[in-house]
């Protein structure tokens, strides 16, 4: 029994600095509200989404992520409203946290060209430790083999967390090509230990987003580019504690279709994490279908395994006017 505790007491102190560190989807420039609100309300037009994806050793357990969207532009009043659900999953481990967050969006004109967004985010997060789904020594029958379904020996930490989360973002965009943003999650700190004696708030979060998009093909005058052709480039540095992150996009758009790259830098600790990805996404009307696959770039590399992700995630405008886009994918087709 003795073994058994220490090995809980392990396991909770794992999951504690998990915690404390929000996870990143790859698929990020595609719906950059998960890192920063205040994107919900970019075009000032009404969306909904869903992502789901994996990550982890192709050898050992995966990190299941899913998440979902949808947002509505009230015009008469210029603000916009975004309810996001996240949810995390290891399986292997028995741990699992989710969270719903609402946002409110203003958009305030500065000028003919340029707009301000800053939005407010209120969030409800369950985090919890199944221990259920693991096995300890008391239900191993080491002469037949036989694994009892429950321990006998009872666990006494708490396995579900609730919390509150408090957040606050802005983006400065003109209505051409270019955006800035920051955003400051986790304001309120949370408090998500699981045992009620020991404190472990999760650490405010601050990012800084922007973007820039160029026309390749302007008036159709390119014979070898489809009419609407766009280099869009995405960059975001997130800092967590004492974890960073640095991710780098670039996506080409041509017609109906995108292809890209993207970089992820990680730091933590001194520790440097490097991932390479690949993405690609179709444009049908009011749809986009996507997928994005990233793999380690060395630093990973355990036992000849490699740490990988896949995301797939799909996306629906609500425009009653984007039907007349004619195969122009702009992000910023809506302001011009």
């Amino acid at each position: 029994m003795k073994t058994k505790y220490i090995y809980i007491f392990l396991l909770v102190i794992f999951y504690q600095n998990l915690l404390a560190q929000d996870f990143t989807m790859k698929n990020q420039n595609k719906v950059i509200g998960t890192l920063n609100p205040s994107f919900y309300g970019f075009d000032s037009t009404s969306k909904a989404g869903i992502v789901y994806g994996t990550e982890g050793y192709a050898n050992g357990s995966k990190i299941e992520n899913r998440f979902g969207f949808a947002n509505h532009y009230f015009e008469n009043s210029e603000f916009s409203l975004a309810l996001d659900v996240n949810s995390t999953k290891i399986s292997q481990f028995g741990y699992s946290i989710s969270q719903a967050n609402l946002h409110y969006i203003y958009k305030a004109k500065l000028t003919y060209e340029w707009t301000f967004n800053p939005s407010v985010s209120i969030g409800y997060g369950n985090s919890r430790l199944d221990f259920s789904s693991l096995v300890f020594e008391d239900q191993i029958n080491v002469l037949t083999g036989y694994i009892a379904g429950v321990s006998r020996d009872p666990v006494n930490i708490d396995n579900k967390i609730n919390y509150m989360d408090v957040g606050a973002a802005a983006v400065f965009h003109n209505n051409t090509n270019l955006f800035f943003g920051l955003s400051i999650k986790h304001i309120n700190r949370p408090e998500t230990s699981f045992n009620s004696e020991a404190s472990n708030k999760k650490e405010m979060l601050m990012s800084f987003q922007s973007g820039y998009e160029k026309d390749l093909n302007p008036y159709a005058q390119s014979p070898f580019l489809p009419e609407n052709s766009y280099l869009y480039l995405y960059n975001a540095f997130t800092k967590q504690g004492t974890k960073s992150r640095f991710d780098l996009y670039q996506e080409l758009i041509l017609g109906n279709i995108s292809f890209g790259i993207n970089e992820h830098f990680n730091k933590y600790d001194g520790f440097t994490v490097s991932q390479l990805g690949t993405s690609l996404s179709v444009f049908i009307e009011e749809i986009e279908v996507g997928a994005n696959y990233s793999f380690d770039m060395g630093s990973k590399k355990t036992a000849g395994a490699n740490y990988s992700s896949f995301e797939l995630y799909i996306a629906f405008d609500f425009n009653p006017f984007k039907k007349n886009r004619r195969g122009n994918n702009s992000r910023f087709f809506e302001m011009q």
